[in-house]
């Protein structure tokens, strides 16, 4: 059985226990794993839902194990029959191939791997999601080799990683692979830009995704050399009429699950990984020592053991926060990483207009992010307008404005310009260096509040926090996008965008203060009329500190 058998009555699908044991003052705990092999009466009777692990991640029972979770999921996963945005595969026709694919080939025949055009052809195929690394780039097809590809592709050019994934291709019953490197002409702009954004196509489309998750480059393999199993105790397995039916066993849990953990591989730390993660409907990731499956019902790892994965959360900040804080090889991609992915979500938006990383519906929420290190604007070779998170060339969170209300009158998008129009209050500030001691002592319930905020300070550097003043008095704290030693000091503008009232108990009473989450922005050097933003931040005031400032018009740039 692929998955936990559902239909079962009270199948209890036991996969292990804990065991605490009292030494003096402290409780040593024990994880114990149980499993039993996959046709006997205690995984038949789904008693007991763990299996043993695979000896090898190449091994013919690794292969028929993928396959039964093709099988389970295209017959029993509903969810998995559908693309990002909603829209219906038909699972029973096979879909139209990317503009090239892989032919694996055939060694018995003597038919090398070879590049194909494939002008509309239907077929299954698998895709390949991996790392390139930064020392040498894997093979490519670029306008100069594609014809040589057509033709064919020695085996002994494809970097180990390629190897291993046309083997695992061929012996899950497949033909075609798509290969970022191979399928992309590489030293093209036109066609680089034009099938960078068929990514959503290509990789719903496939029936399956291959992630060589612990390859850090193209040289590494997908199948690793795995060290011994951990010793097992056979057990009886006593059935639940009572009688004596073949084993189970016992063992220790992993001390150590990054080897096995697709959220801890080098892959993960890869950009475009991100959404060739979110648009795969099934994946199968070749960790270090475990295969671990994952379509959009189930993760599980080839012992059985399922567990929730944070890879498919497809909310846009979400998707921001993972995605920003991977690396790129070229900054030059900093969007078109996720064009794909923003295509296919944008399908559900209808009318909702995309902003260079930002989605205008969901504005003002979706400016209040900050900079978990010095945005270094100056390296990023896009020049694109402070406003976004994308300016940036390091990881950004989102505030977290719970019941927050909008305070904004109004955001436009000057797409020629890059400039939003907005519509607010704001009132001149000053920022200095945030001192939690100082501003406790002159407003000690606001600094609570602030403790409890989501701007905290162990996750930021000191340089990047800020005090933000009005009349000198410290009435909130802010996250500076490139620290406190590349901003002025001088008065900044803070545009008001959004604000609710919080309440709480205090020595009998209740205490109301007005939350106000702010950008921090100052006039450009180069244009006059034009903010740009130089930070975000949090202002709780006893009185609304905004409610006597004209509503003005900002263009922030």
């Amino acid at each position: 059985m692929a998955f936990p058998n559902k239909t079962v009555p009270n199948a209890p699908n036991i996969r292990g226990f804990r065991v605490y044991v009292p030494v003096g003052e402290d409780i040593l705990v024990g994880q114990i794993r149980l499993f039993a092999h996959r046709d006997s009466p205690a995984a038949l009777s789904c008693d007991v839902a763990g299996r043993p692990p695979l000896e090898a991640s190449d091994s013919p029972e690794a292969f028929r194990l993928c396959n039964d979770w093709i099988s389970a999921c295209l017959d029993r996963h509903e969810a998995c029959r559908q693309t990002c945005s909603g829209d219906a595969i038909d699972e029973s026709s096979a879909p139209v191939l990317p503009t090239r694919v892989i032919h694996v080939g055939c060694p018995e025949q003597g038919i090398r791997p070879h590049l194909i055009e494939t002008l509309g052809k239907r077929a299954h195929y698998v895709a390949l999601s991996h790392c390139w690394g930064t020392h040498k780039p894997p093979i490519m097809t670029t306008l100069q080799t594609s014809k040589a590809h057509l033709t064919g592709i020695q085996w002994n050019e494809l970097p180990r990683v390629y190897q291993d994934a046309f083997v695992a291709t061929r012996r899950l019953g497949f033909e075609y692979i798509w290969v970022d490197s191979l399928c992309i002409l590489q030293d093209s702009a036109v066609d680089w830009l034009a099938e960078s954004r068929r990514m959503g196509s290509v990789y719903q489309n496939a029936r399956l995704t291959i992630a060589a998750s612990h390859a850090s480059d193209s040289s590494q393999p997908c199948f690793f050399p795995r060290p011994p199993d951990p010793p097992a105790v056979e057990l009886p397995y006593i059935s639940r009429s009572g009688e004596h039916q073949g084993s189970i066993y016992a063992t220790q849990m992993p001390l150590e699950y990054t080897p096995i953990t697709p959220e801890s591989s080098p892959l993960d730390q890869r950009a475009w990984a991100t959404q060739e993660w979110l648009l795969s409907r099934r994946m199968v990731f070749f960790t270090e020592q475990c295969l671990v499956w994952s379509c959009k019902t189930i993760s599980q790892r080839e012992t059985g053991g399922s567990f929730h994965s944070t890879a498919r959360n497809t909310r846009w900040k979400a998707i921001v926060e993972k995605y920003s804080a991977r690396s790129l090889t070229k900054a030059s991609d900093r969007l078109i990483a996720l064009e794909g992915l923003r295509l296919e979500l944008g399908k559900k938006r209808g009318t909702d207009i995309y902003c260079l990383g930002l989605w205008k519906h969901d504005m003002p929420e979706q400016l209040l992010w900050y900079c978990k290190q010095p945005a270094e604007r100056a390296r990023s070779p896009l020049g694109l307008p402070s406003w976004t998170w994308a300016s940036t060339i390091h990881g950004v969170r989102f505030v977290v404005a719970k019941k927050a209300k909008n305070a904004c009158k109004g955001v436009k998008y000057d797409d020629t310009n890059q400039v939003l129009v907005v519509r607010g209050v704001q009132r001149k500030i000053t920022i200095s260096p945030y001192e939690p001691n100082r501003l406790r002592s002159l407003n000690p319930e606001i600094s609570e509040y602030l403790v409890l905020a989501d701007m905290l300070e162990q996750e930021i550097p000191p340089d990047m926090a800020c005090a933000i003043c009005v009349n000198n008095t410290p009435l909130g704290k802010g996250v500076l996008d490139e620290g406190l030693s590349a901003t002025p000091t001088t008065a900044v503008a803070v545009l008001l965008m959004t604000g609710k009232l919080v309440t709480s108990p205090n020595e009998g009473r209740k205490s109301v203060f007005h939350q106000q989450w702010v950008l921090l922005l100052r006039q450009s050097a180069q244009l006059t009329e034009v903010y740009e933003r130089v930070g975000a931040g949090l202002i709780i005031t006893a009185q609304p500190l905004f409610a006597e400032c004209p509503v003005t018009q900002l263009f922030v740039g």
